[in-house]
């Protein structure tokens, strides 16, 4: 997992990154580029919308993963273990002020795939690990966001508004608490 304390949100800009390719389709925003690490990987970072909320914003789930060329999709389940997780991590958060750029009325939201049911089922199914009764694996993404939020939360919070929501907290999104643990994450660009 990406050792949060080891990014900063000040010195973000000054991170290596790799260049994307920005497109749209439809309604999506997708950047794309290539993870140069142990191997060469084509990496997908998609803004697609989910909802409609009643002001008339759209909220997009940011996905992430490697690009399947052969079928034009995301495969967001996959660690690829390429050697360069941290440029891949500031090349996604450099995608958030480009789509607010965008789009800043709308909301992002972020979940990691390893937060959903089907993946707890799956990974006990075909775990190696032999976890007993809870998954170690489950919730490793939305964690990694969680903690460099948690870690940059002042400075973040010049510009984002953030709400958390955690699976067993019920339905409704909550004021962003640093420390707290959320599941399910929603950011708004301050006007």
């Amino acid at each position: 997992m990406l050792e949060y304390n080891q990014l900063r949100y000040n010195d973000l800009k000054d991170k290596k990154h790799y260049d994307t390719e920005l497109t749209q389709e439809d309604k999506k925003i997708k950047f794309m580029f290539a993870s140069t690490g142990n191997s060469t990987i084509i990496k997908l970072i998609e803004y697609a919308p989910i909802q409609q909320q009643e002001d008339g914003r759209y909220v997009y789930n940011l996905g992430f993963g490697d690009y399947d060329d052969a079928n034009k999709t995301l495969v967001d389940d996959v660690n690829s273990n390429n050697g360069d997780m941290y440029t891949v991590f500031n090349t996604v958060l450099h995608s958030i002020p480009v789509f607010f750029a965008e789009r800043p009325y709308d909301v992002i939201y972020v979940r990691g795939s390893d937060s959903a049911d089907d993946f707890k089922l799956n990974c006990i199914n075909t775990c190696t690990k032999k976890c007993k009764d809870e998954c170690r694996k489950t919730n490793q993404r939305i964690n990694t966001y969680r903690y460099y939020v948690n870690k940059n939360f002042d400075e973040l919070s010049k510009d984002y508004d953030f709400y958390g929501r955690n699976s067993t907290g019920g339905e409704e999104f909550v004021q962003y608490v640093p420390g707290e643990t959320y599941h399910e994450i929603l950011v708004y660009k301050k006007k």
